[in-house]
């Protein structure tokens, strides 16, 4: 399913995916269950679960699956210029593009 990720939240069952181009930044959030996310460009992907969140580009490709379990996603509009300038945000985003590598390194 390609979409432009329009809604505020999504219930993705599992298994499924889902995938789109977002025309604006915006925040992932997992209300609950566990998906995979990935974006074009993007060196690594992300595991996410309950309460994680990660950040979409603008006008960049993005796949979305749940995992073992239906999963529902919300989506926020953000600037990027709010985004980039908050700490919590940098030290996330570092962690969990370290700990990709770091499982890709010990696989």
């Amino acid at each position: 399913m390609t979409n432009n990720f329009a809604n505020p939240s999504y219930t993705i069952t599992a298994g499924k995916t889902l995938s789109g181009v977002s025309p604006v930044d915006r925040k992932v959030r997992v209300v609950c269950g566990r998906v995979w996310l990935t974006i074009a460009g993007d060196d690594c992907d992300f595991w996410l679960t309950d309460d994680e969140t990660v950040v979409i580009p603008a006008n960049r490709m993005v796949v979305v699956e749940s995992d073992q379990q239906a999963s529902l996603i919300e989506l926020q509009t953000v600037t990027s210029q709010v985004v980039t300038n908050q700490p919590e945000f940098l030290v996330a985003n570092y962690l969990q593009k370290l700990s990709q590598k770091l499982t890709h390194v010990f696989a």
